[in-house]
């Protein structure tokens, strides 16, 4: 689990995250899936050891998931940054309360449900199906 900022191209950044996650789904893997990535998600929280990448001033923040072969990337936009947080399917924790949120190896991001969940339901199920058969030895 690591916290990359991705906001420039940075062919070291994308290997360190292809060594973590698997590398990117082709094309056609993505059309069996279904797609691989969320919607917008709007972040209504981070866990304090994550405050860094709150906006500095008011208003709403946003997110995305994107699915790879061994866990997700969490994008976080700041501004005119963003933040890649790669959380394996072994860490990856999914709860559904007042919140959405999103745990990985004891921080977290809370999402606002009523748009967030509405909107992602089918993609969320997906993921948590693909977490359930996820074997790290294939």
């Amino acid at each position: 689990m690591a916290i990359y900022n991705i906001s420039y191209k940075d062919k070291e950044t994308d290997k360190l995250i292809n060594e973590e996650m698997g590398n990117a789904y082709s094309l056609i893997k993505k059309l069996q899936l279904g797609g691989i990535g969320s919607r917008r998600l709007i972040i209504e929280y981070f866990s304090e050891n994550m405050n860094h990448l709150k906006l500095k001033v008011s208003g709403l923040q946003y997110g995305n998931i994107e699915i790879r072969p061994r866990g997700i990337i969490l994008h976080i936009n700041q501004g005119v940054y963003t933040y890649a947080w790669t959380i394996p399917f072994f860490r990856l924790s999914i709860y559904n309360g007042d919140f959405f949120t999103i745990h990985g190896n004891g921080n977290y991001i809370q999402f606002n449900k009523e748009k967030s969940w509405k909107e992602n339901r089918n993609f969320l199920q997906k993921l948590i199906r693909l977490k359930s058969e996820y074997n790290p030895s294939i």
